[in-house]
């Protein structure tokens, strides 16, 4: 009934590399996770429960975080790219409390509620991950020698559709594609032989690539 209770160690999620027990399933595109997170045990003041998007099931994988503490509060933190830094905004705040993230291209918001209904933007940040993601529920005791459980109520997870693509904008025989992981769609026009390119994505260096390709 949308009710879990997920119970992990680990030092931190923090840093450069994690250390916890994440419950998930894949999505591909833009995607909604909620959850009330009911209560955390207070196994250490910064034991993180929340919801998560992470691109890889690796410890330095990009994702982002809308945790609550029991003696810390609430934060959305985030790794933007993966083996990056950690980066955290907090607010004061306590279990029982509503979590939420909001995955749109390359951005993804975090938001907190009292209700469920009302809710209220913490911060946004942006990533470079791909299309493909993990989506769920994360908790680390920040005690590697003992676990922690939350608990967690009205979990859903939504894929968001797209808008439909605009029609081609470019003259015949041109063509336009997104190349790569580009976490952004882009876009592409051409008028009187100026063309107007509008591209994401990492970079085009090293051994793959993530960019707009006009041909």
């Amino acid at each position: 009934s949308a009710t879990f209770t997920v119970r992990g160690a680990g030092a931190d999620i923090w840093g450069a590399a994690d250390a916890l027990h994440f419950v998930s399933q894949p999505i591909s595109g833009d995607v909604d996770v909620v959850a009330r997170v009911t209560s955390v045990e207070y196994v250490h003041a910064w034991v993180k429960a929340g919801v998560m998007i992470r691109e890889h099931l690796t410890s330095g994988s990009a994702h982002a975080l809308m945790l609550v503490s029991p003696g810390k509060g609430l934060a959305f933190q985030r790794r933007v790219a993966n083996g990056g830094l950690s980066t955290s905004t907090g607010q004061a705040g306590a279990a029982p409390a509503w979590v939420k993230l909001e995955g749109r291209g390359a951005t993804i918001r975090a938001l907190t509620s009292s209700d469920g209904a009302n809710w209220t933007l913490l911060s946004s940040d942006t990533f470079s991950m791909g299309s493909d993601v993990h989506v769920g529920l994360a908790v680390s005791s920040h005690d590697a020698s003992r676990a922690a459980t939350a608990m967690f109520q009205n979990v859903t997870v939504t894929a968001v559709s797209a808008p439909p693509p605009p029609p081609p904008s470019l003259p015949a025989p041109w063509q336009a594609q997104d190349i790569g992981a580009v976490g952004a769609q882009g876009g592409s026009s051409a008028s009187g032989g100026t063309f107007t390119i509008r591209g994401a994505g990492a970079d085009i260096w090293g051994s793959s690539d993530a960019f707009r390709y006009v041909w």
